[in-house]
C-alpha cells in the first residue's frame, strides 16, 4: 500500500512506538524510522549525551529538524519520542504531513516497561512516577490536539496493538488499488471523504459507480475535456448496467461559471429524472468542479458530487475542500455555496493531455502552499522543477498529494472559512481583481493560476513595504514561479485605482477596509485586517 500521508506514532515513553512501528511498517510496506535513533546518527553520540552536555534546547533544535527531514515526503512510518508535541512548529508538521496515531499509556503501564532504561535523561533526575505524572499531565493534552488515531496500549499485548493498528489504519487509508504512485488523503470534519490521487482512477467504474446511492448519475464536462475522457467515463460508470447516466458538456472557459450555464446544467438533472440520491460527477478542471459542484449543492437543495479534477490546478485546489461557485459581471465567485464532495479521483494520466499553460498555472497553486505553510515544499519545488515541467508522474503525484495535504489540514479546521482557512487565498485578493478587470475568458488575459502568482508577488511585495517579510525573500519567491513559466509583473494597461475597487468588493473584504493574506516569509502567511489603501495602490502602481 502506497498512500499519503505519512504515519506516525507518537506518545509517551514506555507506549512501544519503536517496537510497534518497525513491525508495522514492515505490515503495510513502507520504510521505518525511528527520529531518536536519526538523532544520535546525526550527532554521533546518544540522547543522553546530547542532554547532558547541550541541554534539552538542543536537542529539542535536532529534533525538530530530524522530523522536517523524515517528512520531506509521503509513505513512511515513523517512531517519534515523547516530547515531539512540545514544539508548535512540530505540531504544525505533524498535522499536515501526516497521520497521527497517539500510543497510550497509563503511569503504572510506563514505569513497568521502562525499568531500568539508562538511556532516558529525563528519568535521571527525581522519582520516575513524579517525572512520568509531570510529563502526562504537560503532554497529553499536545498529543490529543494532533492526533487522528488513538489506541491505549495498558492490557494488549505487542501483537494485539500491532494488529489493531494495522487494521485501523487500512480502514483510515483505504487501499490505493496497488497502483504504483497512488495516494489516498482522508478529509475529516462533519462531511469526511476521500481522495484518491493516481493513475487510472477514471476507468475503475467500481470506484466511480460506488459512489452513487441512487441509479441517476450526470457526468458534467466542457468542450475540451469532454471528447478526451467523457465517454471513458460513462462508460466505467455504467459498466454494471445499474446506473442511469449521462454527459452534460458547457463551454470550455471561465465564462461558463454563468447563471446561464447554472440554469442549464439544472435543465440537464430535470430531464435525467435525477432524484434525491442521484450524484454529478464533475469532470473538469476548476471552472467544470465549481459549475457542477453549485448546481449539485441547489438540485432538490443537495445531491452527491464527486469531483473528477483533469487539470493540476482543480487537483490541487477547487476540488478539495467544498467551495462551489458562480460569477457574476460585479466580481469571481460571488454567489456559491460550501458543498463538499462525497470524493475526489484526482487521475494523474488526465495531466498528460493538459495543455503546457494550464499545467504552469497549476503549479502556482502548489507553490502557494510551500509559501504560506512549508518553506521546505518550496526548496522542493525548486529542486524539482524541471521534472514538474517534464510531467514525471512520480513527482506531480507527490507534488499533489503534499498540496493537498496542506490544504486538508486547514479545511478539516476552518470548513467554512471564518479564520485559518482565508490563508488559503495568499495572492488572490489581487488575483481576482486582475481576472474582473481583464475580462473573464479573453484569450489576451490572464488566467486564474497566472493571476494567482502575479497576486502572489504582489502580496510578497506588500509584506516586505510593511516590513514583515524581507525583500530577498519577495525576490525568491518571483523567481521561483518565473522558473516555472509563470508571470510575475501586472499585465500592462490596468489602471491601479479601477483593481483596487475591485479589491474592495473581493468576498474577503470586511466593512472596516481590505484584509488581505500577507507573508511573514517561506512558509508563514498572516491575515491582516484593515491594510491601508495607500499602501496597496503604492505596490499595484510601482513599476516592475
Amino acid at each position: 500500500m502506497d498512500t499519503a500521508p505519512n504515519l506516525v506514532l507518537v506518545g509517551p515513553m514506555g507506549a512501544g512506538k519503536s517496537t510497534v512501528g518497525r513491525r508495522l511498517a514492515a505490515l503495510l510496506g513502507f520504510p521505518f524510522s525511528d527520529l531518536d535513533d536519526d538523532i544520535e546518527i546525526a550527532a554521533g553520540r546518544s540522547i543522553a549525551a546530547i542532554f547532558a552536555e547541550d541541554g534539552e534546547d538542543a536537542f529539542r533544535a535536532l529534533e525538530s529538524a530530524r522530523l522536517r527531514e523524515r517528512l520531506d515526503g509521503v509513505g513512511r512510518v515513523l517512531a517519534t519520542g515523547g516530547g515531539v508535541v512540545l514544539d508548535p512548529g512540530n505540531r504544525e508538521l505533524l498535522e499536515s504531513r501526516a497521520c497521527v496515531v497517539w500510543l497510550g499509556a497509563q503511569v503504572d503501564s510506563q514505569l513497568a516497561r521502562v525499568d531500568g532504561s539508562s538511556h532516558r535523561p529525563l528519568l535521571r533526575d527525581g522519582d520516575p512516577e513524579s517525572v512520568l505524572r509531570t510529563l502526562a499531565a504537560t503532554r497529553t493534552p499536545l498529543y490529543r490536539k494532533v492526533a487522528d488515531l488513538r489506541l491505549e496500549t495498558d492490557e494488549l499485548t505487542e501483537d494485539q496493538v500491532v494488529e489493531i493498528l494495522e487494521e485501523m489504519v487500512r480502514y483510515r487509508w483505504k487501499e490505493a488499488g496497488g497502483r504504483r504512485g497512488a495516494h489516498v488523503i482522508e478529509v475529516g470534519g462533519e462531511h469526511p471523504y476521500l481522495i484518491h490521487i493516481g493513475p487510472g482512477l477514471l476507468d475503475d467504474g467500481n470506484a466511480l459507480a460506488a459512489q452513487v446511492r441512487g441509479r441517476h448519475a450526470l457526468v458534467a464536462s466542457d468542450g475540451n475535456v469532454a471528447p478526451l475522457y467523457a465517454e471513458r467515463t460513462l462508460a466505467a460508470l455504467t459498466t454494471s448496467g445499474r446506473l442511469q447516466a449521462r454527459v452534460s458538456i458547457v463551454a470550455p472557459g471561465e465564462k461558463s461559471k454563468s447563471l446561464d450555464e447554472f440554469a442549464d446544467l439544472l435543465t440537464d438533472l430535470a430531464e435525467l429524472g435525477a432524484t434525491r440520491d442521484a450524484c454529478v460527477f464533475a469532470l473538469g478542471g476548476g471552472v467544470v468542479g465549481d459549475l457542477a459542484g453549485f448546481a449539485a449543492a441547489c438540485w432538490m437543495r443537495g445531491i452527491d458530487l464527486v469531483q473528477l479534477p483533469t487539470s493540476l490546478l482543480a487537483m490541487v485546489d477547487s476540488s478539495v475542500g467544498g467551495k462551489t461557485a458562480i460569477d457574476v459581471p460585479q466580481g469571481k465567485n460571488l454567489v456559491g455555496a460550501f458543498y463538499p464532495p462525497r470524493a475526489v479521483f484526482a487521475d494523474t494520466s488526465t495531466l498528460a493531455t493538459l495543455p503546457d499553460r494550464e499545467l504552469r498555472a497549476g503549479l502556482s497553486e502548489v507553490v502557494k502552499y510551500g509559501a504560506i505553510r512549508d518553506a521546505r515544499f518550496l526548496e522542493w519545488l525548486a529542486a524539482n522543477a524541471g521534472l514538474l515541467l517534464a510531467r514525471d508522474a512520480e513527482v506531480l503525484a507527490e507534488a499533489i498529494a503534499r498540496s493537498c495535504a496542506h490544504k486538508v489540514a486547514i479545511v478539516e479546521r476552518d470548513p467554512h472559512e471564518r479564520g485559518e482557512r482565508a490563508l488559503l487565498n495568499f495572492g488572490h485578493t489581487f488575483a481576482h481583481a486582475i481576472e474582473a478587470e481583464q475580462g473573464y475568458g479573453r484569450a489576451a488575459a490572464l488566467n486564474h493560476g497566472e493571476a494567482v502568482a502575479v497576486g502572489m508577488v504582489l502580496a510578497a511585495r506588500l509584506s516586505a513595504l510593511r516590513g514583515m517579510a524581507s525583500e530577498a525573500d519577495a525576490r525568491r519567491l518571483a523567481s521561483l514561479l518565473d522558473a516555472f513559466g509563470l508571470p510575475t509583473r501586472l499585465p500592462h494597461g490596468l489602471d491601479p485605482k479601477l483593481l483596487l475597487s475591485r479589491m474592495r468588493l473581493d468576498k474577503k473584504a470586511l466593512a472596516s477596509g481590505l484584509r488581505l493574506v500577507l507573508w511573514e516569509g517561506p512558509g508563514r502567511a498572516k491575515i491582516v485586517s484593515g491594510v491601508p489603501d495607500a499602501a496597496v495602490l503604492e505596490v499595484l502602481a510601482a513599476p516592475a
